[in-house]
This record gives structure tokens, sequence and C-alpha cells, in this order.
């Protein structure tokens, strides 16, 4: 396994400066990032220009930094059933273009009634299978980041229903034990039943229980990640697990808080 940190609240959120950011990152002793989809409040991946993502891809490079994901925020579901929906195939060029091998997409849903929940379940489907289309000669991966309430896939189960449906190789799920606890779920029941079909991690934490929580550095709160890393392990998976904080972290905290944490489970890296 490979230790990364997600920069999202950092430097796009809080418009950090890209390069002093990556080298704090670097120095630290992660092995790669996981990069925002897009860019300031747009939804749209081509905000991420293209000397952003060239000057990305070359930082990264120069500290031998891995770019792991890319992480998009407006919801594939709800998203179907506007006129603005989810640029799957532009985050895909975006990931071809900085060389990250994952699009990890928030999946959302309507909640308003079931005909509207089955017509979008019906155009994600649909959707997903166009872009893996897509993705596949450019050797893309799409992931769905997790399950969550009242989303098109809030249960394990549902994921593993729109995962048979959409019968493709290069799909699976980011695995996110913070939020499967929220859920009364066990990370580690959910690790194995998913098996390989996780191809990314978010390690967040938190305190609390839904819907009165709040989010941690990781390893300041409720999530037990040596049975975490333990579970990971079991199940083969062998790829990278990204370290996420919020806006109201300290950036330099949570990149020393979440390494010392973390690394020491993962031992040789394997």
């Amino acid at each position: 396994m490979r230790l990364a940190f997600y920069t999202y609240s950092y430097t796009d959120r809080l418009e950090m400066p890209l390069e002093p950011a990556l080298e704090k990152i670097a120095a630290t002793g992660y092995d790669g990032i996981d990069i925002s989809g897009t860019h300031g409040t747009s939804a749209d991946p081509h905000s991420v220009t293209p000397d952003l993502r060239e000057r990305t891809k070359a930082t990264a490079d120069r500290l031998g930094l891995s770019i792991e994901a890319i992480i998009t925020h407006a919801t594939l579901a709800d998203s179907l059933l506007t006129d603005a929906p989810l640029d799957l195939d532009g985050s895909i060029d975006l990931a071809v273009d900085v060389g990250a091998p994952l699009v990890v997409f928030h999946m959302g849903g309507p909640t308003e009634d079931e005909a509207k929940r089955t017509e979008a379940w019906g155009r994600v489907v649909e959707t997903l299978k166009r872009s893996l289309e897509y993705a596949e000669p450019k050797g893309v991966k799409l992931a769905v980041d997790g399950v969550w309430k009242d989303w098109l896939v809030e249960t394990p189960e549902s994921f593993l229903q729109l995962h048979e449906e959409i019968a493709h190789p290069l799909f699976g799920i980011n695995f996110d034990p913070c939020y499967l606890m929220l859920l009364d779920l066990d990370p580690s029941d959910v690790a194995r039943q998913w098996s390989d079909r996780i191809f990314h991690a978010h390690l967040k934490d938190h305190i609390g229980t839904y819907p009165d929580y709040e989010h941690r550095i990781p390893a300041r709160g409720d999530v037990d990640y040596v049975m975490t890393i333990q579970t990971l392990r079991e199940i083969g998976f062998r790829e990278a697990i990204s370290i996420e904080t919020f806006t109201y972290m300290d950036f330099e905290e949570s990149c020393d808080v979440g390494y010392k944490s973390l690394a020491p489970l993962l031992g040789d890296g394997s």
C-alpha cells in the first residue's frame, strides 16, 4: 500500500500555492497525492487549466510524488437529471494529462420519489458504461466515492448491485471507513464484502455518531486504523490510501499527524 495526501482542502479551497504544499507533503514522506478534478467553484474539469495540469504533474514528478486519483465533487446521479451532467470524460482526460490511474466521483441521488430514483439509476448505469468505454483505452479506472445515506448507493449491497449491472473490470469503489462507521456499518466487514472491487481508500476521522458528528485529523477520532489497515492487507489491497482532512484543520498539522499515525501501520509499504 502507498500513503497519499488529498490536497483539495488546501491548494483548491484555501488557495495555498501548489509548489510549497507539495514540497511539504513530499518532505513529510508521503508517496503521492490525490487532487481535485476541478478548480475553484467550477464543476467543470476544464477549470483545471492546461498550465495548472502541467505545473501539478511537473511538481509531483520533481518531488517523486505519484498522482493517485482525481476526485470530482458534483454528484453524478443528481447532475444527470439536469442540463449540466457531470463531465466524467473530461475528468478522465484530466487523469491522463497528469498521469493519474483513477477518477473518483460522488454518487448522490434524488430523494423526492421512487420514480426519480429509478430514472437516475438507469441514467447512471448508461453513463458509467459509456464513460468506461472511453476510459478503457486510456488506462483509467472509475470508482464511486463510497456509500452514504440517501444516495443511490447507500448500502454495501446497493453498490454490489450497481457493480454487477456495470459489469466492467475498471469500475470499483473508494473505501471510506469513517463514513461507513457513521452509517453504523463495520468497515472490516464491508471491506471483505467488497474485496477486490476496492480501488482506493480515503482515510478521514470523526467523533460522535450520525447526525451529530465532527471530523477530526486521522487518529484523533473514533476510526480504528490498525484494524482498517490490517483488513485491507488481508483482502489483498495494494493500492493507495489517502489522508483526507478539511479546511478548518491546519495543513502542516494534518500532514504530520496523518503521516505519523498511518505510515507505521503500512510497514514495508506492501
